[in-house]
């Protein structure tokens, strides 16, 4: 692809109803079902993906307006209508069914427009593959979030945990200096559907207090004690 060196490279898949079907009434929920498929897709992609030059990717699923493209790129994000998708029928199915029924899908619109841009589509097709390779479900080290305790007697470990069940939930495991094992403790909520990457930013000791810090707010999101 010309050019393709200073073309943003894709950071974000989302997955949205289409808007003639959506209602917030509905007892069952769409979007909290393809989270962890489309985290784990993006997780797999190499850092340095680039699709079509949109950073993000905006999968519309159901029917499409009369009056709307299938396909439009505005502003740094491509929409892609799949309008041959039946939510219902999706929703009525087990959580394995539709796990992979969303991995087919945006696999299948991601090497529809990587072939039609020139990108890799050899790259979009090994991400789906260490999904299924993980079986949908994957505890991915954040390790700019690891620290010694100031006696260095402690870690803790900053995991983002990604699966069917959970959704996402970040968890902190406190290790001995020897790498025991001692305790895990919940950071967010589970099940949780938030992508908190860019929420849990920094990390630090304040005593025996493990905290990690939000940088914009410049606040402590989660505190840790520990035996001191």
């Amino acid at each position: 692809m010309k050019g393709i060196g200073h073309m943003a490279r894709l950071r974000e898949i989302r997955v949205v109803e289409t808007p003639l079907s959506y209602s917030n009434q509905r007892a069952w929920s769409f979007h909290p079902s393809a989270h962890h498929v489309r985290q784990l897709l993006v997780h797999f992609l190499p850092p340095d993906f680039i699709l079509d030059g949109s950073s993000l990717l905006s999968v519309i699923f159901g029917e499409k307006p009369a009056d709307v493209a299938q396909r439009s790129q505005l502003l740094g994000c491509t929409s892609y209508y799949v309008d041959d998708f039946d939510i219902g029928a999706y929703m009525a199915c087990s959580p394995s069914e539709q796990q992979e029924r969303m991995l087919l899908e945006l696999t299948t619109v991601l090497v529809r427009l990587a072939s039609d841009a020139g990108a890799d589509v050899e790259a979009v097709n090994q991400a789906a593959h260490c999904v299924r390779d993980c079986e949908f479900a994957l505890y991915i080290p954040v390790r700019k979030l690891w620290r010694s305790s100031p006696d260095k007697q402690y870690r803790v470990e900053v995991y983002r945990c990604l699966g069917p069940a959970i959704g996402e939930v970040w968890q902190a495991h406190l290790v001995d200096k020897a790498g025991k094992p001692l305790a895990v403790d919940g950071i967010t909520n589970t099940p949780g559907y938030l992508d908190r990457t860019s929420h849990f930013s920094k990390s630090r000791w304040d005593g025996t207090l493990f905290q990690i810090v939000h940088t914009a707010m410049n606040s402590v999101v989660y505190s840790l004690d520990t035996p001191g």
